[in-house]
């Protein structure tokens, strides 16, 4: 079950403020609902302004920003140079967002978002999550802690501050690949293959780091691989003896020998799987049946099951179920089904008809190939909150979309039938949604 803190994860750690920093990966920074980062001053300005994004919360010394700036050897005139920089700063940010002369800060407004404290507060939500054994409320945390880390800071520069963040940023990647592991065994099913692939990468980020090999070993024998789970007990036995002269933890041998005694570890029947699941209704097709006859409304439904259809199949979906004039549909991702949604409406507004949707991300209980769960029901009820031609979403599956481009228009909070709780809902803006955005989508 997606409990509050989940469903207000898209609030607390991605709203949709008029300022928005992203310092890793390609930078992109919009002040004020204004994209300025092609209007930095030059490539000193670009690392002055990363600086003070990435320490806001604290003042910077001219000092301390001229050594940022010229690690190496500080130019003749630096105290100038470094002047003229803030004064474009100034210029280009709007009044007060750089406060100081000798002690320098960045202020920006209340509801700012920086992707580097959003990864931080983000791992910090999925490390408690699976500390409790919570692994839905840990699901979406996790991977928007991983999503950023990725990325890398601020590549194609180089300085050592930018190393030290480097570390940071590194660190926080590692933590969150252990945490999409341990969520992909907790919740098991179609989740392994993610915690498979976090427990790859975290050999090959930290070969020296035996919680890697824990949780390869854990999935490996999950899927019943457990020989190869074995060999990957020998691998890290080998590297540890060869390298450092040491045998692996307690922890891991303790694995290895419930593994040589052949203790199984199969799942019930009934899995938890974290889906995205989208429903769509056509609005007035009582009146609108009524309106044009029996045959004919035979005939234009035909019509829309083929657009939705052929929508669930070119992004990748998997339909649950179809009910007279209504589809269920699951994405292993929030992005696809967004598209999805807005790619139906799009395709049946051609028709004359006019649907509504919703998406929602969540843990569902999977049965003999058929859905249930809380999440289920959410899905269901932001469905029939949406006005006529458009698509809501959840505040876990918006958070969720960070990075694809697409943007949300906030619709605020909601009390769902059935669904205890409120819950923040945003409307997908269906010009934003890349029409590209297909099978490729992760």
């Amino acid at each position: 079950m997606v409990d509050r803190e989940s469903q207000d994860l898209g609030e607390t750690l991605a709203p949709e403020p008029g300022t928005r920093i992203q310092l890793c990966g390609r930078l992109t920074a919009r002040i004020n609902g204004r994209r300025i980062e092609d209007d930095l001053p030059g490539r000193q300005g670009r690392l002055l302004f990363v600086y003070l994004a990435a320490r806001r919360r604290r003042s910077s010394t001219r000092s301390e920003l001229m050594q940022a700036l010229w690690p190496d050897r500080l130019p003749a005139a630096a105290d100038t140079a470094l002047s003229a920089l803030l004064a474009k700063l100034r210029a280009l940010l709007g009044a007060g967002a750089v406060a100081g002369k000798q002690d320098v800060r960045l202020v920006l407004p209340a509801d700012a978002w920086i992707d580097l404290e959003a990864a931080s507060e983000s791992l910090h939500r999925a490390a408690s999550g699976v500390a409790q054994g919570d692994w839905a409320r840990a699901w979406g945390p996790s991977r928007v802690a991983l999503h950023i880390a990725q990325r890398g800071f601020l590549p194609g520069y180089e300085a050592p501050w930018i190393d030290e963040i480097r570390r940071q940023v590194d660190d926080i990647l590692v933590r969150a690949h252990e945490c999409v592991a341990a969520i992909g065994l907790g919740l098991s099913g179609s989740e392994l293959p993610s915690a498979e692939r976090s427990a790859r990468a975290l050999i090959k980020l930290a070969p020296y780091r035996e919680s890697g090999y824990r949780f390869l070993m854990e999935v490996l024998a999950r899927q019943g691989n457990v020989a190869e789970a074995l060999l990957t007990y020998e691998q890290l036995r080998r590297l540890l003896r060869e390298e450092l002269g040491a045998n692996p933890g307690p922890a891991t041998q303790a694995l290895h020998k419930r593994l040589l005694q052949g203790e199984g570890t199969l799942q019930g029947d009934l899995v938890r799987e974290i889906r995205t699941v989208l429903f769509t209704d056509i609005v007035g097709s009582t009146e609108r049946a009524a309106e044009v006859g029996d045959r004919a409304w035979r005939e234009l439904l035909a019509k829309h099951h083929d657009v939705v259809r052929g929508a669930i199949e070119r992004f990748g979906g998997r339909e649950i179920d179809t009910a007279g004039d209504g589809f269920f549909v699951t994405f292993d991702s929030p992005a696809r089904a967004a598209t999805c949604g807005c790619g139906i409406i799009k395709g049946v507004a051609a028709l004359g008809i006019t649907v509504r949707a919703g998406i929602h991300t969540g843990e569902c209980e999977v049965f003999d190939g058929r859905l249930s769960g809380i999440a289920v029901h959410v899905g269901a009820r932001i469905s029939s909150l949406a006005s006529p031609g458009t698509l809501l979403a959840s505040a876990t599956a918006k958070d969720l979309m960070v990075g694809s481009g697409i943007q949300f228009h906030d619709r605020g909070t909601h009390a769902l039938r059935g669904v205890p709780g409120e819950w923040r809902l945003f409307e997908v803006d269906a010009e934003s949604v890349p029409e590209s955005l297909g099978r490729s989508v992760a």
